[in-house]
């Protein structure tokens, strides 16, 4: 009976401890999280102060992205030109790391970089429906997912250009051109594309929101671009690719503003503008068509 009241009383007690421990916790991360919003408007009230509008909704409420790596598969590669060509193809090796699918269909030729170029034979993928949602139709057999940046295609002739995104994340550089004649494709240009799956890394850890937004600020004021207004700071990432070894994806800011757009590496600050990566308007997403 005894050993009963004493089992019972040491629950008690460890549940009494749970309890206070959480509410540590809590209190602890309730400060961390209104010291961060604090600090996040101070910063957006000092930008507004310096005569640039800013929208508290136009901020990102926290550094959400991380630095990532994809590897290129080549076996992955060699998988998406057989469901785009059919399994009767043939595999060339132009050297450099080149590789260029062929069959009756028409071609398209893989790089290490991750740009692809294409072309089809007329009348192979005929757009049905809607030019733009076969375009993405034809890229998602590419492990393409994408949105509509530019679409310049009338009577069923003419260019799309399209942009890949990672989830609901813009891979800024990772772009193509889709090119229809007579209502079926024929070829694609200017193709990069993330080379393989990506997998989050270590390394340097992002800045704190009040620290990116000064830096931001700083850095538009370095480049002597000060805008009346700054519009929108999506979350984004840029690939680049090395001799040797893995492709790595830098989170980015891609702000927009009223004059141009920019580039910002929230765990270095460097900033940049965007130039025509930037000053292409997204006009729509899409919703892929089978090609």
């Amino acid at each position: 009976m005894e050993g009963a009241k004493i089992k019972n009383i040491i629950i008690v007690i460890l549940l009494l401890l749970n309890g206070f421990l959480l509410f540590s916790v809590g209190g602890r991360w309730f400060e961390d999280s209104h010291s961060h919003e604090a600090a996040r408007n101070s910063a957006i009230q000092v930008i507004r102060d310096s005569g640039v509008a800013l929208e508290e909704s136009a901020v990102p409420r926290e550094m959400s992205l991380g630095a990532m790596q994809a590897q290129r598969d080549l076996a992955r590669e060699n998988s998406l030109a057989s469901g785009l060509l059919g399994s009767e193809m043939m595999v060339e090796a132009l050297g450099g790391d080149v590789y260029r699918y062929t069959s009756d269909r028409g071609w398209i030729q893989f790089h290490s970089s991750g740009e692809f170029i294409a072309e089809f034979e007329p009348g192979v993928f005929r757009a049905t429906g809607e030019t733009a949602r076969h375009a993405a139709g034809v890229l998602e057999t590419l492990d393409f997912d994408s949105q509509v940046l530019e679409d310049k295609t009338a009577d069923g002739a003419g260019s799309i250009s399209l942009r890949q995104r990672l989830g609901d994340v813009p891979l800024l550089d990772c772009q193509a051109t889709v090119h229809y004649r007579d209502g079926s494709l024929v070829s694609i240009t200017q193709g990069r594309r993330l080379l393989g799956e990506p997998r989050q890394t270590g390394g340097e850890e992002a800045m704190s929101m009040a620290t990116a937004l000064m830096r931001l600020y700083n850095g538009m004021k370095e480049l002597g671009d000060i805008s009346p207004r700054i519009e929108s700071i999506p979350p984004a990432y840029t690939m680049s690719v090395s001799l040797s070894g893995p492709a790595r994806l830098t989170p980015v800011w891609y702000v927009k503003t009223d004059t141009g757009a920019y580039q910002m590496d929230t765990q270095t600050g460097q900033i940049n503008r965007a130039g025509s990566v930037g000053g292409t308007v997204v006009l729509a997403d899409v919703t892929a068509e089978t090609a």
